[in-house]
């Protein structure tokens, strides 16, 4: 990944310059924008999306399995939709792109196989484990509210609720997980 780094001609940066990595971003950012071959560039431009397409996905088929097997219906369903569905969908990209795609641009790594680990805890940090513990708090609080749901009390029996948690997750995390 060190090409990005390599240009052809020299490059003038200001002496007062705050922030060289700034620069260099934004000029590497210049330079794949103007990319002729659009292929070799495909996951710089088009990864960080993907990525937060994938997470409203993931967060749409887990939010719906919990809603499904409490019963709620149309009750909550905005509500619950905008942290489960649409934070990951904005979130996975953002912390992509500071967290994974800055440090490759800037070649700021020394172990290639650790950029590709961090990539993938990233994603499923942000599209599987957030709303995978997001979706059941959200949808047993409506349960709860709205009686769809027979919901033990937390305070009193959290073995139950814990129980409760694991039978309605059991047939989503063979699917996610694989």
């Amino acid at each position: 990944m060190d090409f990005f780094v390599q240009l052809k001609k020299q490059v003038h940066v200001e002496d007062d310059e705050i922030n060289l990595d700034d620069g260099v971003l934004k000029l590497q950012y210049d330079i794949i924008s103007r990319w002729k071959n659009e292929a070799e560039t495909l996951y710089l431009t088009k990864g960080p999306p993907f990525l937060g397409i994938m997470g409203a996905l993931s967060g749409i088929y887990i939010n719906n399995h919990y809603r499904k097997k409490l019963k709620l219906g149309n009750y909550g369903r905005a509500t619950s939709y905008l942290p489960i569905v649409i934070l990951p969908a904005l979130a996975a990209p953002l912390v992509h792109k500071i967290l994974v795609q800055t440090r490759i641009m800037l070649s700021d790594y020394s172990c290639p196989v650790c950029m590709q680990v961090r990539g993938g805890l990233v994603q499923t940090t942000m599209a599987v484990l957030y709303p995978g513990l997001l979706a059941p708090l959200a949808s047993f609080m409506y349960a709860n509210r709205h009686f769809t749901y027979r919901i033990p009390s937390i305070t009193h029996n959290p073995r139950e609720v814990f129980m409760l948690w694991a039978k309605l997750t059991r047939p989503i995390a063979t699917p996610i997980i694989g």
